[in-house]
């Protein structure tokens, strides 16, 4: 114990310092490291129990709004667009379905059944329903529509009997989970307890073989400052930075205690002079600053505003109504994200916001975009975050259509569904994987879906994304109606 303390006693500081600041590092990270570890598997495990729940309940708002728009086109007088919604309705339906594709390799027995029973028996309703959609006749429709109505309870039987299979099993899988994280807590307590111990362990050695020779040169140092000459030698431990000054000190304490007094005092004072020129710098360049941001405060945005009114009637007089359009529109898109602070805005105010901005990309694009809009005038008081829409479509245009060489179309849909105020946006585009976004895919994500999603979230709604490859995107987001304009 001797020779190892004498070795200790010979290692510089600097290799002390780093050795003991290792090991206190190497315990915190592994308890980091194992934390991590264990939260990654715990959010892994919930993201798969909640998709697959997803997928579910999906396809079943779908299959029931399909429905919804079966009743209206069977109608004596259906709406002219009522045929074009349900085509849509059928659409979305088979989009969502396909998340439900039975595969023996994944799907537990009961769920594998369930899914293969949906699937055969959307089959045989899709039959059936093309026959209904090739008559004409509104009376020749009743038994194909009975027909249907029959079919869609077995699919909505299968569908509750599959969700609550799912509700079941997710429920056993987050009692699993949880056990699991209680007992991972226990094994985290334990090594916390020993990362504690060993912790307490090098700080003690630090301050025995560091801190205290250090704090008794301090205090040596302090005896000299106050005058005190004739303070017993410090003892001296090994060879180390310590030692050597120590044994220095002991040399020197009495022929230069009073030039290292002044030598202190002086590097005070100039330590002191130092920070206050340093503060100095500070406060000069802080006011500086603020100028500078009170100057550019300065610059009213209504600036902007009336030079694009002024080049708005210059172009009236020169006769370019296209262009006087043009620049109102871009005058009314500017007003509105610069002048409004508000945080939640009226629905009608996003979608006339998407009106202005399709008015200018229809002038870059021509033909080769269009964009239809479905809503409901009486929902347009629901209040909404601000910028909500818009980036949706801008993404559309830009990941999906921008590529087409014409024909590409968007959609956007209002309506008041279960959960809520449903806006769907949703495109012909080239499409992606939504696997691409997931955190645990390395990927590239996208920051101006995340930066919506985040704010749906902040503000009590939901955005859910539905896309593939080849087939487009619809990106449906669901909010309350407890805030009206």
């Amino acid at each position: 114990m001797n020779k190892l303390r004498q070795k200790w006693y010979t290692i510089p500081i600097r290799s002390k310092v780093i050795l003991l600041a290792g090991v206190i590092l190497a315990a915190l990270w592994t308890l980091v490291a194992l934390v991590m570890i264990q939260l990654h598997s715990f959010s892994g495990q919930s993201a798969i129990i909640m998709e697959e729940y997803m997928d579910i309940t999906g396809f079943m708002d779908a299959f029931s709004a399909e429905n919804v728009y079966l009743e209206v086109h069977i109608r004596q007088i259906p709406p002219p667009d009522a045929k074009e919604n349900y085509l849509a309705a059928i659409q979305e339906t088979d989009l969502l379905l396909r998340e439900l594709h039975p595969d023996r390799r994944t799907d537990r027995q009961g769920e594998y059944a369930l899914k293969r029973a949906i699937n055969n028996a959307m089959e045989h309703y899709r039959a059936s329903q093309s026959i209904l959609l090739s008559i004409e006749e509104t009376d020749e429709m009743i038994a194909p529509y009975l027909s249907l109505r029959s079919q869609a309870a077995y699919i909505d039987g299968y569908s509750r009997d599959l969700l609550h299979s799912r509700m079941v099993q997710g429920g056993d899988q987050w009692r699993e989970i949880t056990a699991a994280n209680a007992r991972s807590g226990q094994y985290f307590a334990l090594i916390l307890a020993v990362d504690t111990a060993l912790m307490a362990l090098v700080l003690l050695i630090f301050t025995h073989s560091i801190l205290k020779p250090l704090t008794n040169l301090g205090r040596a140092a302090d005896e000299i400052g106050r005058g005190c000459y004739d303070a017993p030698p410090l003892a001296v431990h090994g060879n180390d930075e310590i030692g050597r000054t120590a044994r220095s000190f002991n040399l020197m304490q009495t022929e230069i205690r009073k030039t290292i007094h002044a030598l202190e005092r002086q590097a005070e004072m100039e330590k002191s002079l130092l920070e206050k020129e340093v503060e100095a710098a500070q406060m000069q360049r802080r006011l500086q600053e603020r100028r500078f941001a009170q100057l550019q405060s300065q610059i009213n945005p209504h600036f902007l505003f009336n030079t694009l009114n002024t080049i708005a009637a210059l172009a009236r007089e020169e006769s370019a109504p296209l262009s006087e359009e043009l620049i109102l529109r871009l005058s009314s898109f500017f007003r509105y994200s610069l002048e409004s602070d508000e945080k939640l805005v009226p629905l009608g105010r996003e979608i006339q916001l998407l009106r202005d901005y399709m008015e200018l990309q229809e002038t870059r694009y021509g033909d080769r975009i269009t964009m239809e809009i479905q809503s409901d005038p009486e929902l347009n008081s629901i209040v909404v975050p601000k910028f909500i829409l818009q980036p949706l479509v801008e993404n559309s245009i830009l990941h999906g259509l921008r590529a087409r060489g014409g024909g590409g179309q968007i959609r956007v849909r209002t309506y008041r569904g279960r959960r809520g105020v449903t806006v769907i946006v949703s495109d012909n585009g080239c499409g992606f994987d939504p696997r691409r976004m997931r955190p645990e895919s390395g990927r590239h994500r996208s920051i101006g879906l995340d930066n919506i999603r985040e704010r749906m979230e902040l503000s009590g709604g939901h955005l859910d994304i539905f896309s593939r490859p080849g087939l487009g995107t619809a990106v449906r987001i669901t909010v309350g109606e407890e805030g009206k304009a």
